[in-house]
């Protein structure tokens, strides 16, 4: 029996149905949706609570100092990961940004409850692989 469930999200965002149970993540799969749903919700974004979500205009674009620094990119990208149901640890945290083509990429390891996740914001979405 799964102990977490989520309904799954197409890759444009929007919620499946139509498909009975194979609408439905369970276990590692769900908490790679929830990971990759928690690192695109913008803070201010959701009506419901305007301070969730990933500070992208308030702590990392048009922000002088210490706001667009890898290192505190990386941290808020962490802290928004370990946030998510479930996770226990992120490492292997690695971030680069291309000044000429402004392009920002980062990767690393998620150990979940379920077992190890890749997560990353390059074309691949976020991978599974139990360990």
């Amino acid at each position: 029996m799964a102990t977490i469930t989520v309904r799954a999200l197409s890759a444009t965002g929007d919620p499946l149905y139509g498909n009975s149970q194979g609408n439905f993540l369970t276990d590692i799969d769900a908490v790679a949706q929830i990971i990759g749903t928690r690192l695109k919700l913008l803070q201010g974004e959701w009506w419901e609570n305007v301070n969730a979500g990933t500070p992208l205009f308030q702590s990392i674009l048009g922000v002088s100092g210490a706001g667009g620094q890898p290192d505190t990119v990386a941290l808020l990208l962490k802290q928004r990961i370990l946030g998510a149901p479930y996770v226990l640890s992120v490492s292997n945290l690695t971030t680069s940004y291309n000044s000429t083509t402004r392009a920002f990429s980062f990767s690393c390891q998620v150990q979940t409850q379920f077992g190890t996740l890749t997560v990353t914001n390059q074309p691949t979405p976020p991978s599974a692989a139990l360990s």
